[in-house]
C-alpha cells in the first residue's frame, strides 16, 4: 500500500480528502497545466511542510523520495555552482564487491520473506475484519426491533459497523434490563419534558361514628310509663303517632277526629317522645347532613380527577370513586328511611374498603405526578441515564455474539502477532545488512562512471555545447563546462530553460540509479517522482526522454514506486508505448501500472484513466470542451480551445476562407454585444494566443456551446460537431 491523501493545499479542497493510490510499480498521471499536478510532487519534495499539514502519505514501509520538478532544477543548479558526485560502484575491489552483492542478495531474500509475512499479516487482518463484520451483521439483525424502538438513542450508530463499535466496549451489567420497561421510561420521560403536573389534593371524610351506626340499627321507641305508651306499643304505630302530632288542630283528635283535651294530649305526647328520643333523632339528622356533604365532596373530587392530565380514561380511580359514591348514597337513603321510621332497624353499608381503595388509587396518581415532575426537573440527566441503560440492554442481548467473536479473534490475533514479530526481526536484520552495505559501497565509490554516463547521454541527445567535468576528485564534486568557454564558472545560469531542464533531468536520473553520498544507499526503498520532465523541451526530445526513463528507471526497477506526471499527451503515450510491449484491449492499464488523471473544476480531483481513452492533440481539444461541459474543467479555457479547434479542422478541410466569412456573418447577424464579441473573438487569427478577452461572467456555459455549435451548422459540419461532442444531431442546445 502507498496512498497519498491531499487536502487543503492550493487548488485542492479544504473540505474533502483526495486519495491518490500510488501502490503500483508505475503510476502515470495526466493533467492540464494548472490542474494540480505540481502539488503532488511538491509534497514529496518536502520543501513546504507547513502547507501540507492536512496531507499524509501512508505506506507499509519507509520509502526514500527522489523528486524531479521545477524546484529541483532551481535548487540543484541555479543556487549551486558545483554539484556533488553521484556514486556508483567501481569494479576494482573484487572481495568488497562480492560482499556487497552477497548482502544485496540477502536483502532481496529478506525482502521476500518480509513480503510473505506482510501478506500473511494482511490476510490475518482481513480475516479479523471479516469476523468482526460477520459479528456486526448478526448483532444488527438480532437488535432490529429494538433499534427501531430506540432509534433516537442511536445517532451515529445506525450502520452495522458503527453499531458494533458503539456496543462492543459497553461493560456487561449484572442486572438484566427489560425492553418494555425501557420503553415505558422513555415514553414517561418524553411526556414529562417541560411539564410539571399538579398533585390531586384530597381529604376524604371519616367513616360514620360507630355510635351512630348502632343508633340507626337499633329501633327507637317512645318512653314507657305514660298514659298512651302501652296502648301505642301494643298497636306498634309509634312512628305514625309521632308524625300525627303535627296535625293537632283546636280540640279535634288528629287520629279519630273526636273532641278531646288537646293540652292533656300534647303533654302526654311530650312525655312519651322525651328528650332522649329527640336527641337520638337529632344525631341521625346530623349524620344525614354530613353524609350529604360527603357525597357532594366526592362528586367534586370526581370532576377534578377527570380533568387531571395524569389520569386517563378507564383509570381504576374512576371505578373506586363511583363505588364509594354509590355506597355513600345508599347509606344516605338508609338514614332518611331511619328518620322516617325510627322504630325500624337499618343496616349501614361498610365504606372502609371502598374508601381505602380510592385513597390507594389517588396516591398512585400522585406518585405518577411525583415521578413525572422528578423527570421534568432532571430531564437531561434522566435522558442520559436512560440512554446508558438502552446501550447496556443492547449489549446484553448481543453478548453471545461478542463472546463468540472474542474466542475467534484470539486465535487470529495470536497468529497475526507472531507474524508481526517475525517481520520486525527481519526488518532489523535488513537494516543491519543495509548499513553494512552502505559502508562497503563507501569504500568503492567513484564519480567518473557517472560523469561518463551523463556526457554520453548528452551526446546521444545531440547536446555538444557543454558537458560534465570533475571539479574536485577528493571531494567527489563535478560541474558543467561549456566547450566554447572552458573557464566559465556559472555555465548553468547561461543555459536556456530547455537545456537547464535536460541537464537537471540527466543528473536526477543518475542520482536515482546511484547515491548522492557514499553512505546513502536506499536499495529498492525509493519512490521516484518525475513532474513534467519535458515542460521546457522541444517535441524532438519526447521520445528520447521517455526512452531514457524506461531504460534507466522503469526496466531495471530502480524504485519501489515510480510516479510520472505530465501535461503532454504525446509524452504520456510515449511512456506507455516505449515501456509496455503490447497494450491489451481488455485492460485499462498495463499490469503493475496505474493511469490517473488530475481534473479541476472548482477544486482539483484525481480520477482513474484508461489507456484506451488517451487521445491525439485534436481529440484532446474536444475533450477539453467536454470536460468544461461536464464541470471537470473551468469555463475560462473555452474561447482559446474553440479557436484552436476551428483552426485545426477547417484548415485541414481547406475551408478557412468560408469559415472567416461565416464568422463575420454570424457576428453581423447577432448584433447583441455579447454574441457579436464572441464570434469576433473566435475569428481572431492568433489561435495560439493564450489571452482571453471574454469575461466568464458575460455568458453562461450553455451559451458558449450553443454559439459554437451554430458555427458548425452554418458550415454544414454539424455531424462532425455532434460526433466529437458525443451528442445526437437532433439535440438542441
Amino acid at each position: 500500500m502507498a496512498v497519498l491523501t491531499i487536502r487543503g493545499v492550493r487548488s485542492y479542497s479544504a473540505d474533502k480528502d483526495v486519495r491518490i493510490d500510488l501502490s503500483n510499480k508505475v503510476t502515470l498521471i495526466y493533467g492540464q497545466n494548472g490542474s494540480g499536478k505540481s502539488t503532488i510532487s511538491n509534497y514529496f519534495s518536502g520543501y513546504y511542510p507547513e502547507k501540507y499539514r492536512k496531507c499524509r502519505f501512508e505506506s507499509q514501509e519507509d520509502l526514500f523520495p527522489l523528486v524531479f520538478n521545477q524546484d529541483y532544477i532551481e535548487r540543484k543548479f541555479s543556487l549551486e555552482n558545483v554539484q556533488p558526485g553521484i556514486f556508483t560502484l567501481s569494479e576494482h575491489n573484487k572481495d568488497i564487491q562480492e560482499q556487497v552483492d552477497s548482502n544485496r542478495n540477502k536483502i532481496a531474500r529478506t525482502d521476500t520473506k518480509i513480503g510473505e509475512l506482510n501478506t500473511e499479516i494482511a490476510g490475518r487482518a482481513e480475516m479479523e475484519l471479516t469476523l468482526i463484520n460477520n459479528c456486526a451483521a448478526r448483532m444488527f439483525k438480532r437488535t432490529s426491533a429494538d433499534r427501531t424502538r430506540f432509534s433516537s438513542f442511536l445517532t451515529g450508530a445506525k450502520q452495522q459497523r458503527n453499531f458494533y463499535d458503539r456496543i462492543k466496549d459497553i461493560p456487561l451489567a449484572v442486572n438484566q434490563l427489560d425492553a418494555d420497561e425501557l420503553s415505558v421510561r422513555f415514553e414517561n420521560l418524553q411526556n414529562s419534558k417541560g411539564t410539571n403536573l399538579p398533585y390531586i389534593s384530597f381529604s376524604l371524610p371519616p367513616e360514620l361514628n360507630p355510635d351512630v351506626i348502632r343508633l340507626i340499627y337499633s329501633p327507637l321507641q317512645p318512653a314507657s310509663g305514660t298514659q298512651f305508651a302501652e296502648f301505642i306499643a301494643n298497636l306498634g304505630n309509634a312512628d305514625w303517632v309521632r308524625e300525627g302530632r303535627s296535625f293537632i288542630r283546636d280540640d279535634v283528635c288528629p287520629f279519630c277526629q273526636n273532641t278531646f283535651d288537646t293540652a292533656h294530649f300534647a303533654e302526654e305526647m311530650a312525655r312519651m317522645y322525651d328528650k332522649s328520643y329527640t336527641d337520638a333523632i337529632d344525631v341521625i339528622n346530623k349524620a344525614a347532613e354530613e353524609l350529604a356533604d360527603n357525597i357532594d365532596y366526592l362528586n367534586d373530587l370526581s370532576e377534578r380527577v377527570f380533568r387531571h392530565p395524569a389520569v386517563s380514561e378507564g383509570d381504576e380511580v374512576f371505578s373506586s370513586l363511583k363505588l364509594l359514591i354509590q355506597i355513600s348514597q345508599t347509606n344516605y337513603q338508609t338514614i332518611l328511611n331511619k328518620l322516617e321510621r325510627p322504630s325500624e332497624m337499618y343496616d349501614m353499608a361498610d365504606i372502609s374498603e371502598a374508601r381505602n381503595t380510592l385513597i390507594s388509587n389517588i396516591e398512585k396518581i400522585n406518585n405518577t405526578v411525583s415521578a413525572n415532575n422528578q423527570l421534568a426537573d432532571n430531564y437531561d440527566a434522566e435522558m442520559a441515564r436512560l440512554k446508558a441503560d438502552v446501550d447496556t440492554y443492547l449489549r446484553q442481548i448481543c453478548d453471545e455474539y461478542l463472546v463468540a467473536l472474542t474466542a475467534e479473534l484470539h486465535e487470529v490475533r495470536a497468529q497475526k502477532t507472531k507474524a508481526e514479530q517475525q517481520a520486525s526481526a527481519l526488518l532489523t536484520e535488513r537494516r543491519q545488512l543495509g548499513e553494512q552495505t552502505s559502508r562497503l559501497v563507501g569504500q568503492l565509490s567513484v564519480i567518473q562512471p557517472t560523469i561518463d554516463s551523463i556526457n554520453n547521454n548528452l551526446k546521444a541527445l545531440g547536446v555538444t555545447d557543454f558537458h560534465i567535468c570533475c571539479h574536485d576528485e577528493e571531494m567527489k564534486l563535478y560541474r558543467l563546462r561549456r566547450a566554447s568557454d572552458p573557464g566559465e564558472r556559472e555555465v548553468f545560469r547561461t543555459l536556456s530553460e530547455g537545456e537547464k531542464t535536460l541537464i537537471a533531468l540527466l543528473y536526477f536520473i543518475e542520482s536515482c540509479t546511484g547515491n548522492v553520498t557514499p553512505y546513502a544507499v536506499h536499495d529498492g526503498r525509493k519512490i521516484i517522482v518525475i513532474d513534467d520532465p519535458i515542460s521546457s523541451l522541444s517535441h524532438n526530445y519526447i521520445y528520447e526522454v521517455a526512452s531514457l526513463i524506461k531504460r534507466k528507471i522503469i526496466k531495471p526497477e530502480t524504485a519501489r514506486h515510480l510516479v510520472i506526471l505530465t501535461h503532454n499527451l504525446f509524452f504520456f503515450q510515449e511512456i506507455l508505448l516505449t515501456s509496455v510491449r503490447r497494450l491489451e484491449s481488455k485492460l485499462d492499464a498495463p499490469k503493475g501500472w496505474s493511469l490517473l488523471r488530475i481534473v479541476k473544476n472548482d477544486h482539483s480531483d484525481c480520477i482513474p484513466l484508461s489507456m484506451h481513452e488517451m487521445l491525439n492533440e485534436y481529440q484532446a481539444l474536444w475533450q477539453t470542451l467536454k470536460d468544461v461541459r461536464d464541470n471537470k474543467s473551468q469555463l475560462i479555457v473555452l474561447p482559446n480551445t474553440m479557436r484552436n479547434i476551428l483552426e485545426y479542422y477547417f484548415s485541414f478541410a481547406c475551408k478557412e476562407e468560408k469559415l472567416e466569412k461565416t464568422l463575420a456573418a454570424l457576428a453581423s447577424d447577432h448584433a447583441e454585444g455579447r454574441y457579436d464579441s464572441f464570434y469576433r473573438a473566435i475569428n481572431r487569427h492568433s489561435h495560439s494566443d493564450g489571452r482571453n478577452i471574454l469575461s466568464t461572467g458575460i455568458m453562461d456555459k450553455s451559451e458558449y456551446f450553443r454559439l459554437f455549435r451554430k458555427i458548425f451548422e452554418e458550415m454544414d459540419e454539424l455531424r462532425h460537431y455532434c460526433s466529437m461532442m458525443d451528442e445526437k444531431q437532433e439535440e438542441a442546445i
